[in-house]
């Protein structure tokens, strides 16, 4: 506290009661001042012990949360290496659990739903009765080279049996010469005999070389059988009838052993068998005229055997015979009929600038049309048709049809299924329920889309 003013000197005599009085006020008031001062002081003592009360227990409660802050930041570490230890845990699980459902997604996928069962079914049945087609047609292949291989030894032994019988007529005509006194007249129409009966063994012995089984074609009937260089005189009286007999027996015999020289061999029979009344009537007429009359019928006669009944209904206005073995025949509309060596057979229109409709060795047709359009038939019933947009159509013998295009390929079911293969290797397959699959260039499904 400041020091009390030193007291004011003695009021004087007549002033002191009223100093007295001011005195005693001051004197009160300062000790009421006091008082308020002890009171004061008293509080700010309570207050201080309180304040360091208070500040001991804010102490105590910051060490408290500094301890509590270290506990966490403890536990805190111990929960984060836990849980990245779970992490780690459940992605391992997650991993494991990952490669489980992919091998069961595959397997899943190897495995085929019903309709690629169905259609896996119906492959099964298409390549088993493909099978079993090839198997009879292998069978009837079989059959049918075998019994070829039996007419060739047929008409080998045929062959030799002719042979055997000009060697015996040739001993005929000559025990024939020997008993007669031979004339030049007499020389020359056994001369022409002679030679009769070797054109037809020599065209016996083409028919035997055409009947193949590799090339399929049938016997050929030989050039005019009386040659024109020469004109030669038949007299028949001369002619020994044991000899024509015996040529006769041996030509109705060759043509009854196959029907394949049949229409090559009556003509020369029907000629022998008319040849002698016309030769009674003109002895001096040379052979020329009537070998003329028998070519164009001796040329009729076909390659291949089932040509003889066509020809039959339409005969050739001209034949032309080429070098190289090629026939062609001049037919009654004008078109052109070429049979080439090997049995394919190609008819020409009239201006032959156009192919109508070609038949190979295999009996496949190609058939031309004048749009373009190209039309083949194989054997097994398969129809090809190619268009002047280079578009082709396939349609085989089970019901499918296939499309080629530039773009792409097309497959038809019988069952309404329908496989597109496109250039950039897509795949497309729609069914009849309306569910569409596409896969890429690589074969993974890119969508299935369900009806």
């Amino acid at each position: 506290h400041n020091p009390s003013p030193p007291p004011p000197p003695p009021p004087p005599e007549s002033n002191r009661p009223k100093d007295e009085t001011a005195q005693q006020v001051q004197s009160r008031q300062l000790r009421e001042r006091l008082a308020e001062l002890e009171i004061e002081i008293n509080r700010f003592k309570k207050e201080n012990a309180a304040l360091v009360k208070l500040r001991q227990e804010n102490e105590q409660k910051q060490e408290d949360l500094r301890k509590q802050r270290l506990e966490f930041e403890r536990k805190q570490t111990e929960e984060l290496a836990n849980f990245e230890e779970y992490k780690r845990e459940e992605s391992r699980k997650l991993q494991k659990e990952r490669k489980l459902f992919e091998k069961h997604a595959s397997s899943a996928r190897a495995i085929p739903d019903k309709k690629e069962r169905e259609e896996i079914q119906l492959l099964k049945q298409q390549l088993s009765s493909l099978q079993e087609e090839l198997k009879r047609k292998e069978s009837r292949w079989t059959s049918t080279h075998s019994r070829l291989r039996q007419q060739i030894d047929s008409l080998n032994q045929e062959n030799s049996s002719l042979r055997e019988e000009i060697r015996t007529l040739e001993k005929l005509r000559l025990g024939a010469l020997k008993r007669s006194s031979p004339s030049a007249e007499k020389v020359a129409g056994t001369k022409d005999v002679h030679r009769i009966s070797e054109s037809h063994v020599s065209s016996v012995t083409k028919g035997v070389t055409f009947a193949s089984p590799l090339d399929s074609r049938g016997s050929s009937c030989s050039p005019p059988l009386i040659g024109t260089t020469a004109p030669t005189r038949i007299n028949t009286n001369d002619i020994s009838q044991g000899a024509a007999a015996g040529i006769k027996s041996s030509l109705r015999r060759s043509a009854g052993s196959g029907s394949s020289l049949a229409s090559c061999l009556s003509l020369p029979v029907r000629m022998m068998e008319e040849k002698p009344g016309a030769a009674s009537r003109d002895q001096e007429a040379p052979t020329q005229e009537p070998s003329q009359d028998c070519n164009p019928k001796i040329d009729v006669v076909p390659k291949q055997a089932e040509s003889c009944k066509s020809n039959e209904l339409q005969t050739p206005q001209e034949v032309i015979k080429h070098p190289d073995g090629k026939v062609e025949k001049v037919l009654a509309s004008g078109d052109r009929l070429i049979v080439f060596p090997n049995g394919t057979r190609k008819e020409v229109t009239a201006d032959g600038l156009s192919a109508k409709e070609i038949t190979f060795p295999d009996q496949t047709v190609k058939n031309l049309f004048p749009d373009g359009r190209e039309e083949s038939v194989l054997t097994d019933g398969t129809v090809i048709r190619v268009n002047p947009d280079n578009t082709k159509e396939i349609h085989f013998n089970t019901g499918q049809k296939e499309i080629h295009t530039a773009e792409y390929k097309r497959r038809e079911y019988p069952d309404g299924t329908v496989k597109t293969v496109y250039v950039d290797g897509r795949q497309e397959t729609r069914y009849p329920t309306g569910r569409i699959r596409v896969k890429d260039k690589h074969g993974t499904i890119v969508q299935d889309q369900q009806a």
